[in-house]
């Protein structure tokens, strides 16, 4: 845990940083390319590292699909999830006090500032770049309340390698081996990688841009002739000569009568196989980033069956926000919530962070199934049903939702049951005996992914169960009126 606060590198590191970046697209080629991926696989990132950030700022096709991949990760829900205990309670507040109260900026550009979300979101580049490092440098706020949170800086990969198989940090620009990435000063992940790929159909895409781009100037407003009865050098060839230039592009001839040329035939614009190809690049980033490209997946087939692609799209996009919040929640576990619990309480964490999916489509069949079968005798957990839906529990005297024709209700009947079953407990000095381990998967209700706070209802039986007794609210709710 790097308790300084200080961070790694100093100002004259990070302005040495910026005067040496540089952009390759005037000699960018094929070749270029392919040696420094060969140097990405044996750890140099140096060089492939600058090249991915100018590729992203020049190519807006690629710079949108990467953001909104980044972007779909940074806009869900967070919490976090005890597992029940005291001892958790405590780790969760600490926890909650250290998310709220993060701030997360950029080693080369500190006027960036935001918390969690752009925290979130800058842990997605590694989707691009393979790899996201943080600099984490702890503050704190209250050592007595073991308040504590830390700023985190994004740092660009050229600033590391990667030739022991981890990443280590390179202390001076010139360095060939970096001090390691700790757990507890850094913030690691390594993502899906796309511009590994992506680098060579980039230089294809910009290739072909540039021979249209030629091809355009040369042809797009095609040839004048010009044929005169005068002979070189005459005041009249002259003045023609000038007619010509005033009237046409590039592609201009002037000849006299005796002598005859043809022009050669010009391609077909509809045959030219510069826009195809830019296409195909283009696909290919929102596949890579999306998942299935909506414009051409759902483009009626050659077959004639109708137009497909938007639901799978849906689909395809489901998936890959559902693995990223996954993703994310592992490694903010892993590398930020264990040394900040081990720092503040030396134990194993009992509580964790987890980035929230969204819910799927399904949740209103869910909803109408529940109240078919709940007067039929099904019994419910309530825990499963406010995780399902992610529905709040009613405060202590707070007006709740009924069915239609049932008294109003304001939840102060179940205060006491919600209190209790809602109120942290006090502080209070960590246990003596040695903690038991959390092994990996031994208590599912420890998963952050599936565990969720009980959250009472006073519509419940003794058992804490929905019964035919207590239904479901109805589809169609009122609101009761204040009592006079």
């Amino acid at each position: 845990m790097n308790l300084s606060g200080e961070s790694q590198f100093n100002q004259a590191r990070i302005e040495w940083a910026i005067r040496l970046r540089f952009s390759p697209m005037p000699n960018i080629t094929m070749a270029w390319i392919s040696d420094n991926l060969n140097a990405f696989r044996i750890g140099e990132l140096r060089v492939v590292g600058k090249i991915w950030e100018t590729m992203i700022e020049r190519d807006g096709e690629l710079a949108a699909n990467a953001d909104k991949r980044a972007s779909d990760l940074a806009s869900l829900d967070w919490q976090i999830v005890s597992d029940g205990s005291p001892e958790g309670d405590r780790h969760a507040e600490a926890l909650k006090y250290f998310y709220r109260h993060v701030r997360t900026t950029r080693a080369l550009d500190q006027d960036v500032s935001g918390g969690v979300s752009e925290l979130l979101y800058q842990i997605a580049t590694a989707h691009s770049h393979y790899y996201s490092a943080h600099e984490m440098l702890l503050r704190v706020d209250n050592p007595a309340g073991r308040e504590v949170t830390a700023e985190f800086r994004h740092t660009p990969i050229w600033f590391f390698e990667s030739r022991r198989g981890y990443l280590s940090y390179l202390k001076h620009i010139f360095d060939v081996y970096g001090q390691p990435c700790l757990e507890g000063e850094w913030l690691t992940a390594v993502g899906a990688g796309w511009m590994r790929p992506l680098s060579v159909a980039y230089v294809m895409k910009t290739l072909s841009l540039r021979d249209w781009m030629v091809f355009s100037q040369r042809y797009g407003s095609g040839f004048l002739e010009a044929v005169t009865g005068a002979q070189k050098g005459d005041p009249a060839w002259d003045e023609a000569r000038d007619v010509l230039r005033q009237l046409a592009n590039d592609g201009m001839v002037l000849h006299s009568e005796g002598l005859n040329i043809k022009f050669l035939t010009m391609p077909a614009s509809s045959a030219l196989p510069f826009g195809p190809l830019v296409e195909q690049v283009n696909r290919l980033y929102a596949k890579c980033y999306r998942g299935i490209d909506l414009a051409t997946g759902s483009r009626a087939p050659e077959s004639g069956r109708g137009a497909v692609g938007a639901s799978v799209q849906k689909e395809e996009a489901g998936i890959f926000l559902a693995r990223d919040a996954a993703w994310a929640s592992e490694c903010l576990n892993s590398r930020v919530d264990r040394p900040i619990i081990n720092y503040l309480f030396d134990r194993e964490p009992r509580a964790w962070m987890t980035v929230m999916p969204p819910l799927d489509d399904s949740a209103e069949k869910d909803l109408k199934a529940a109240q078919a079968l709940v007067p039929m005798g099904l019994r419910i957990s309530l825990a499963e049903v406010y995780k399902r839906f992610r529905w709040a529990a009613p405060a202590p005297g707070e007006p709740c939702l009924q069915s239609a024709g049932q008294p109003a209700a304001t939840g102060r009947e179940s205060e006491a049951l919600i209190s209790q079953k809602s109120t942290l407990p006090a502080f209070s000095p960590a246990p003596q005996d040695p903690p038991m381990p959390i092994a990996a998967g031994a208590d599912p209700a420890r998963n952050p992914q599936t565990a969720a706070p009980e959250m009472p209802d006073p519509q419940v039986d003794d058992a804490g169960f929905f019964s035919s007794s207590a239904p479901l609210p109805a589809l169609a709710v009122s609101v009761a009126n204040e009592s006079r």
